[in-house]
């Protein structure tokens, strides 16, 4: 019975099948059951097949550069091949139009290709929250596979179809190159650990007893190793690493061959241009020159034998090139491929050399049941032994090529033959854990299974290869191939290595220490790797594994801020839920929101509504977080300044209106009334002390009139008391100070316009009147218009001065109320609520220190100017009261302005003849 965890068992059905995840390869190494080929024989290739490599062009063919071959059937074939080409033509016409269009549009884009590619932040979020739940979470990698996968096709074919050399597709290519590693990451994430939670509820339901019993004393090495594979998770998991290396090559190779596919002649023999050569000097036709000293056999070790004999040059040139292929195939885990490439090429021993590695199995050892007694057909090499240790000597065959050396060092082990062959980081890790595997199924092998005879007994260096995970990767980090070494730090195979080392608290430690490296690791494409990292910190942390919160928490911070940085602001509230402390969340998606303000000159009230409800909907504190972006928008630095002439007025600035905009985020909730009446009453506190009087009435103008009354109701309805708590009742008071100094600043200049800049003027007639000029030399009718004008000119006065009377009581009114604001004076607390000397309380002080003896300047011009005088001199009492005591916050000089004031007062008085 298979044990699996809850996780995998409720995954869907069809996961592996998206993931494209290898089968668990329970024989040793690149076995891929063949249905075509057998261990004892091999079925000779289809005669019809083509038989020769052909380049490109299919209708030429390396045998025509050579003279004297002559190929039978050529003609024939040349006609097909011309045929089949007149059919597809109009096809091609049409579809050829169709591309030159899109290629066309697509090549219009500044970078061609990569904002189609931005799509994935949306598609991951969407994937993210439809596999939310436990079971679910393979699922979600294989739809994070498929979607990278789609966009690194839709890459790929619009790089074929784009011109060679364009200028404009070397981000695309570098983008391509990115998303094809992050594919490959995903699939080696589902892959290894689908298969360690599955080993950890496998094992935890067995005993370790359990674990190893029925290796012993077996027959069967196919047996064997299938029960190995199954129960050494080591083992188990080097291979799927190298079914993962091999199914990527697979891709990379398809990808880069699409267009150079092997082609081969038909009825065509292996080095058919030697056995040409061979038959016309036997026939005595041959006189080239290439014929002299070649080989005078044609079986297959003839070119070894016969050391100072060769194959024709063109037939060298093949057998290199089959080779190779025969290599890439074997690296891309095609073994099938590879034997068939064999066989078409007229080389079918090669084919064959390729079974010898095969396990033994023979099912009729074991105890049948069926009364017919049949015998089955046994599978794999019973003499595997001699057929390893002979290859592992023409691995040291220096006659023959590094291909074929690699292939046999590929197939019995002997990692030092095979590593010239790789010259990737991929391929040496390929080849590193090939050879690992090897050693610990041949040793196994050779511990359990009960031969019936004596082994051939393998090298000491095949035994002294003790290799692990953990000695692979540091040899690979102290290679001297400096092509090698950068690879190895390309933070894509940094993460893979992590993953198949299986250090999940390493590889969250060095994610998040990559953010922290500035620039010395940023590319300008490092928004996906910082997408592939935060989801890989997710899916850790949904499987349990990976103890590092911290370093989660840092990796999604910084994805959230490039998701506004790429005007994605919709994506960041799901991704901020995700951290674990609410206080976290709230500085988070506060500084998303001052982000948002600070980039969009136009963030109006619906764009600010829809990005706190985002918030809501992912179950974020709204209001904290509307709280936090008013603070820090609102931020006017350490220390405000302080203008102490009270008659400046300083200009307000575009970043003075910006803050007052802000405070729109406390409008979108009548709940957060308080936190708004708090920040505009420090905005204003600030804005006053600078002088910024506009500044101050634009923040007025902003807070709703009915805040106040608001406020009083929502406190009233929840706790059935009229009386707001202390800090609130203190920022209404606050609001009041501010308001009742704006509203006297704005009496006074009202009074001041009217008084000193709107009173009528005189006629030139009237002038003339008051003078005694002649008006005897005016007719009547000037006359009667002369004394019309005077009259209207008085009418006028008379309105002027009952206008100016009206506005010197307002602004006496309202500069009294500001000297004598009730409950302890203006910008007071009633109560005290706070720790004495806050920043608050200084900046108030500083306030009552500038605005009062202004306040008290203003009144005595007013009334100087408008000669009450008597009332000037009872301002001085206002003044030295105690009960106010509003000369403490006056300065000397500002006293010294006040006592001017009141000494010319009082000498108007005594000229006029009153009693002071």
């Amino acid at each position: 019975m298979e044990f699996q965890s809850p996780i995998i068992a409720g995954s869907n059905s069809t996961v592996t099948g998206k993931l494209n995840l290898p089968g668990r390869r329970i024989k040793h190494s690149l076995e891929k059951t063949s249905d075509m080929l057998g261990a004892s024989c091999l079925p000779s290739p289809n005669r019809h097949n083509t038989m020769s490599f052909m380049s490109d062009d299919l209708s030429h063919t390396i045998f025509e550069s050579d003279p004297t071959f002559t190929r039978i059937g050529a003609g024939l074939q040349r006609k097909n091949l011309d045929s089949t080409r007149a059919d597809l033509t109009v096809s091609n016409v049409s579809r050829k139009k169709r591309n030159e269009e899109l290629m066309s549009i697509l090549l219009e884009e500044e970078v061609p290709g990569v904002e189609n590619v931005l799509e994935l932040f949306e598609r991951f979020l969407k994937t993210f929250q439809s596999y939310g739940a436990e079971h679910q979470v393979f699922n979600q990698c294989a739809e994070y596979e498929s979607e990278c996968g789609e966009q690194v096709s839709a890459l790929r074919k619009l790089i074929q179809m784009a011109p060679r050399g364009h200028n404009k597709l070397s981000q695309a290519q570098e983008l391509e190159q990115e998303l094809r590693l992050e594919r490959d990451t995903w699939r080696l994430v589902a892959s290894l650990y689908q298969d360690r939670l599955n080993s950890e509820f496998h094992d935890s339901e067995m005993e370790s007893d359990e674990i190893w019993s029925g290796l012993d004393d077996v027959t069967s090495e196919d047996d064997l190793v299938k029960q190995l594979y199954d129960k050494n998770a080591i083992i188990r998991q080097a291979q799927l690493v190298v079914d993962w290396l091999e199914q990527r090559a697979a891709d990379v190779y398809h990808d880069s061959h699409y267009s150079q596919v092997e082609f081969y002649g038909d009825a065509v023999a292996g080095w058919e241009n030697t056995l040409h050569s061979l038959v016309s000097k036997k026939r005595g036709l041959s006189t080239d020159n290439v014929e002299q000293n070649m080989v005078t056999q044609m079986d297959p070790d003839a070119p070894n034998r016969e050391q100072n004999r060769r194959l024709h040059p063109l037939d060298k040139e093949d057998e290199m090139r089959l080779l190779r292929s025969v290599f890439a195939r074997l690296r891309c885990g095609q073994l099938d491929e590879a034997q068939q490439l064999c066989f078409r090429a007229g080389q079918p021993f090669r084919a064959a050399i390729l079974e010898g590695w095969k396990l033994f199995h023979d099912p009729n050892m074991k105890s049948r049941t069926d009364v017919a007694n049949t015998k089955e057909s046994p599978s794999g090499n019973p003499y595997r032994d001699i057929w390893k240790t002979m290859t592992w000597k023409e691995c040291e065959n220096v006659q023959l090529s590094e291909e074929e050396r690699a292939i046999f060092a590929l197939l019995c082990g002997h990692l030092k033959a095979l590593l010239p062959a790789c010259h990737s980081w991929e391929d040496q890790l390929w080849a590193h854990l090939r050879a690992m595997i090897d050693h610990c199924v041949e040793k196994e092998l050779r511990r359990c299974v009960n031969y019936k005879r004596q082994l051939q007994i393998l090298p000491d260096e095949y035994w002294n290869q003790q290799l692990t995970v953990e000695s692979i990767f540091s040899t690979l980090a102290a290679s001297r191939d400096k092509t090698l070494i950068a690879q190895g730090r390309d933070q894509y195979r940094i993460i893979q290595r992590y993953l198949i080392m299986d250090d999940v608290d390493g590889l969250l430690e060095e994610m998040s220490s990559w953010l922290k490296q500035g620039d010395s690791w940023s590319v300008h494409l490092r928004p996906h790797m910082i997408r592939l990292m935060s989801h890989l910190a997710l899916f850790f942390r949904r499987i349990g594994r990976g103890s590092c919160d911290d370093s989660i928490g840092s990796i999604l911070e910084a994805y959230v801020l490039q998701l506004v940085n790429l005007g994605r602001t919709d994506l960041a509230a799901v991704y901020v839920g995700q951290l674990p402390l609410p206080e976290d969340q709230i500085r988070l998606y506060a500084q998303c929101l001052v982000m948002v303000e600070e980039q969009e000159e136009s963030c109006d009230d619906e764009e600010r509504r829809r990005l706190l409800s985002l918030a809501q909907d992912v179950g974020l504190d709204v209001n904290a977080i509307a709280k936090q972006v008013v603070i820090k928008l609102c931020n006017q630095g350490g220390m405000v300044q302080h203008v102490t002439d009270a008659s400046l007025q300083v200009a307000t600035t575009a970043e003075d209106k910006r803050r007052i905009r802000s405070l729109s985020w406390l409008l979108m909730d009548p709940s957060m009334r308080s936190q708004l009446l708090i920040q505009a009453n420090t905005l204003m506190r600030g804005y006053l002390l600078r002088r910024q009087i506009e500044a101050v009435k634009l923040t007025f103008q902003l807070t709703p009139p009915d805040t106040v009354a608001i406020l009083t109701e929502l406190w009233e309805s929840r706790t059935g008391l009229t009386d707001l708590p202390t800090e609130v009742e203190a920022a209404v008071r606050e609001y009041l100070c501010i308001q009742t100094y704006i509203d006297a600043l704005d009496a006074f200049q009202e009074w001041f316009t009217r008084f000193h800049h709107s009173k009528p003027k005189k006629t030139e007639a009237s002038v003339q009147q008051q003078r005694g000029g002649a008006s005897s030399q005016l007719s009547f009718t000037e006359n009667l218009l002369k004394e019309q004008h005077l009259k209207q000119h008085q009418v006028e006065i008379q309105r002027w001065q009952a206008a100016v009377d009206s506005l010197t009581q307002s602004a006496i009114d309202k500069l009294y109320n500001v000297l004598l604001f009730p409950d302890g004076g203006w910008m007071v607390d009633s109560v005290s609520f706070e720790e004495e000397n806050s920043p608050r309380q200084q900046q108030q002080q500083l306030l009552r220190q500038t605005c009062i003896p202004h306040a008290a300047l203003l009144l005595c011009n007013v009334l100087t100017s408008t000669h009450r005088y008597s009332q000037c001199l009872e301002l001085a009492n206002v003044i030295a009261s105690e009960q106010q005591s509003l000369y403490k916050v006056c300065s000397a000089e500002q006293l010294a302005q006040l006592t001017k004031h009141l000494r010319q007062s009082y000498v108007r008085l005594l000229d006029i003849g009153e009693t002071p």
